[in-house]
């Protein structure tokens, strides 16, 4: 993985939330979404879509990185299911993920939801994705986390709204979440709705 001395986005906005002007938000949500629109074209879906993968190069500049997971589209399906074990990400994943163990761009951009989600409580430790639905299962222990994080998703649960997160943003968090993929947006849909938002904010 490529190393930039700003390190990954989560820690940076944990280091620079106090001073960190909001627009940016909007500019790193554009730039992931155009380098998954861009990976997406190429038929590569990524599977670790998280702000802990996101390096920072500059203020104004991010890159998507950590590609350990990523899984190349066999040619004649728009979908790959994973075979071999191994720890996930379970939290920033789509329901047919967790059940099915499928991955397609479609839950690539559920993943981006939960980076949205990210960037707009700057990667507070105590609102992560996990921390969240932690709270949602009220620590109830009778199943498997997998099994009940998946029992809050098939109910229509979902991560709250940041606060001060723009109802566009929100909006689009919603999108990303749509239990049927074939409902969610794609990279190249988002992209053009992203940088108008990130335009208006920046006028």
């Amino acid at each position: 993985m490529e190393y930039l001395p700003n390190g990954c986005l989560r820690d940076y906005l944990q280091r620079h939330r106090a001073h960190l002007d909001p627009c940016f938000l909007l500019l790193y949500a554009a730039q992931i979404c155009k380098g998954m629109e861009y990976l997406g074209s190429q038929r590569y879906v990524h599977r670790d879509l998280a702000n802990r993968n996101i390096l920072v190069e500059s203020e104004s500049h991010v890159k998507i990185g950590d590609f350990g997971l990523a899984k190349l589209l066999p040619q004649d399906k728009e979908y790959y299911v994973v075979r071999e074990p191994g720890q996930s990400p379970i939290f920033w994943y789509a329901p047919e993920s967790l059940s099915d163990n499928i991955f397609s761009r479609e839950s690539d951009v559920w993943s981006f939801g939960v980076v949205l989600y990210e960037l707009y409580t700057y990667s507070d430790k105590t609102h992560s994705p996990s921390e969240e639905f932690f709270r949602m299962m009220a620590c109830d222990h009778s199943m498997p986390i997998l099994c009940h994080l998946l029992e809050l998703l098939t109910e229509g649960r979902r991560l709250p709204a940041p606060p001060g997160c723009p109802e566009e943003v929100q909006e689009i968090m919603r999108s990303c979440w749509a239990s049927n993929p074939k409902d969610r947006p794609s990279f190249c849909a988002l992209s053009p709705r992203l940088d108008a938002l990130w335009a208006g904010r920046r006028g």
